[in-house]
Parts: structure tokens; sequence; C-alpha cells
């Protein structure tokens, strides 16, 4: 039987720990806004969340994910290419347990979100195929290195971007050579985008804009990160028509429906957008300077590339070969919780996860406390 992901064990230790600063969990410090608070206690008060919604989730929320997709470049039907979901983790799991046959391999782009999703897709019958991503390039692609991990039995190429954990983006042109190779293949690419708002300096282009690689693409997106809603467990998916039909019963034998307090809760996120973004990408920027300095005090003791988006930076541990035992030592020793590389796949092994989503005070305690581990260690 597969163990929970190294995230959640060091999560669950460090509540045994009294006075642990964790920067483990990709958390977010912030509270939901106020104006998503209200919405959904006006819905609740107008007695709207009672009851199921239709599967596909309720009408007037994917009618305004379809106006925000078409702001952004995207034309997908309110009807039929767009599902609500109870998170990203249950669009991944409806769609691998939809599409996949046992023995169908996804190519899986790494360091990544790798723990969950190889279990999702091992769960679909399915079999991840790792592709590591070059750290020295900045965490970009190394497209011969995909096309050789291709075969027959290849159904898909799943990628987080902007990336979790090393926070990099792929670039337009590495997106349009893939959509390329997806529509000389017949592949799927599945797209977990739940960090999309989370960019910083650099644009981040979107596949999904393009018409012409439709077909190929179903793209997975969650409020829980940018708009503090990680405990409603809520979000959506959208793709052409006939994938979309394929997963909907899927997600039916999942939940049924997504939580339809949470659903009110997304539709007001969206109606809020313009106003709630801006204020949460701008804070987690002081907070990416605030950690990246910090972190460049200890440049005897690691090394890192700066993250282009998300809320996580990815240092390199020297000489440490043994991530796992690293972050136990330091979670006992130090009392911080940190992930270690290893739960994220193939080139994550000797880093470590640091969450800049957490508050600033704890940042700054969680990295003194690391920078006295690292050098007592002298």
């Amino acid at each position: 039987m597969r163990e929970l992901s190294a995230i959640k064990r060091i999560e669950m230790a460090s509540r045994q720990i009294p006075g642990v600063v964790s920067l483990a969990q990709g958390t977010p410090s912030l509270y939901s806004d106020k104006a998503i608070r209200q919405a959904v206690i006006q819905a609740i008060e107008e007695n709207k969340v009672d009851k199921y919604s239709p599967g596909a989730g309720i009408p007037e929320l994917r009618k305004e994910i379809s106006r925000q997709l078409a702001r952004e470049g995207m034309d997908y039907d309110a009807e039929g290419e767009i599902l609500v979901t109870a998170g990203a983790i249950e669009a991944l799991s409806a769609v691998f347990l939809a599409l996949l046959q046992k023995g169908n391999e996804v190519v899986v782009l790494t360091p990544t979100y790798y723990a969950n999703y190889e279990s999702i897709i091992e769960m679909a019958g399915g079999v991840a195929v790792e592709v590591q991503l070059e750290e020295q390039e900045g965490w970009q692609l190394d497209f011969e290195k995909l096309k050789a991990a291709l075969t027959p039995q290849t159904k898909a190429v799943l990628l987080c971007n902007p990336n979790n954990p090393t926070g990099s983006i792929l670039s337009k042109e590495e997106l349009t050579k893939l959509g390329q190779l997806a529509k000389e293949r017949n592949l799927l690419l599945v797209f977990d985008d739940v960090y999309h708002h989370l960019v910083y300096g650099k644009e981040l282009f979107c596949l999904a804009t393009e018409g012409e690689y439709k077909d190929n693409i179903i793209r997975i997106v969650s409020f829980s990160k940018t708009f503090a809603l990680t405990g409603w467990r809520i979000g959506f998916l959208h793709g052409p028509r006939e994938l979309v039909a394929h997963i909907v019963p899927m997600h039916d034998n999942l939940l049924n429906c997504a939580p339809v307090v949470s659903q009110y809760a997304a539709l007001a996120a969206l109606q809020h957008e313009k106003e709630i973004v801006p204020k949460v990408v701008e804070e987690y920027r002081k907070r990416r300077e605030l950690m990246g300095g910090l972190l460049q005090e200890m440049k005897d003791y690691l090394s890192f590339v700066a993250p282009e988006g998300a809320y996580y930076f990815f240092p390199k541990i020297h000489g440490v070969a043994n991530t796992m035992d690293f972050a136990f030592e330091v979670l006992e020793k130090a009392k911080v919780a940190v992930v270690p590389g290893e739960d994220f796949g193939p080139g994550g092994e000797g880093h470590i996860r640091l969450c800049f989503g957490r508050a600033p005070e704890d940042i700054e305690e969680g990295l003194s406390r690391l920078k006295a581990y690292f050098e007592d260690l002298k």
C-alpha cells in the first residue's frame, strides 16, 4: 500500500512537536477576501447551498468561468466544455480515471508534484514516465529527451506551469512545440495550472489560447492558492466537449457534484478577481524577495534558482544526498518543517522545498532557525 506523500508526513510529524515553524505544506497564510465571505453568507441565507447542484456545477459559475476564460483569450462553452470540481486533485483523478486504460503511460515533467501525480496515474491503471527538467538551464525542458520518452502506450503529458516546486515557467516556444507534438502524436496535454496567477515579472503563456491545440488540451484550475480557499476544495477543468463528456461520469461517481457552498465562493472569487488578484500577487512578491534574501545569506550551505512563479523556493543543499533524512533531522533539531526534494521525483533529490506563501514572520523565524542549524554543523 502506497504511503502518504512526504509533504503530508512532514506536516503530521510537525504537529507532534511544540513550537515548529512550518515552511512545508503549500497552504497560504492569507485569508479569503471579505467579498467572497459575504457572498457565501448571502448564498447560505438565501437557501442556495443546501441541495445538490448539477453535476457539472451551478450554471452561473460555469458561465462566469466561460466569460473569464474568454477575457484570457480562451473559447470554452459553459455547457459541455467546463466542469466544476472539488479542487485540482479531484479534477486530475477524474481525468485519468476516465481516459486511461491499463498500461497507458503518462509523461510527467519532474521535479514536480510527483508523489500525488504518480499515485493518481497508478490508481487509474496507468504508468508515470518521468522526464527530468534541466536544472542548469533554470529548470527548462529538454525537448529531445521528452520525445525519446514517448512510446505507443503514451497517452498524455502532465505538467504544472508555473511549476511546483521549482517555480519555473515554460516558455511560449516550449509550449508551442509541445502543442505541435501533441497534434502529431495524438497526445493529451494535461495542464495543472494551480499557480497561473502567481507570476513575478515573466509573462505566462497559456497554450489553451491557441485554438488549433484545443482538442489536445485539458486544463485544470484551482481557487485554493490565489484566493486562499484551500479548505473549500473547489476548482474546475476545461477541455474539448468530447473529452469532458467522458470525464463527467467519473466525476459524478467520485462525488456527484462539487460542494455547492464552495461553488458560490468560487463565483464570488471570479466576480472580484480584478480587485483580489493584484493584491495577492504583490504580497507574495514581497515574501519571495524576503525569502530569497534570507536564503542568499546561506549561500555557503545551499544554492537556488529564483522562482518565476508559484510560491516556493527549491534550494539545493550542499553535501546532502538524502533529503528525507535531512528534513526529519531539521524538524527535530531546528523545529522547522521543510519538504524533502525526493518527493518531487527525479531531479528533486538533494533539494528541499520552502513555501513563501506562509506569513513573513514565519519565513523569517524558520530561515533563522535553518541558518543556525547549518552553522551548528560547522
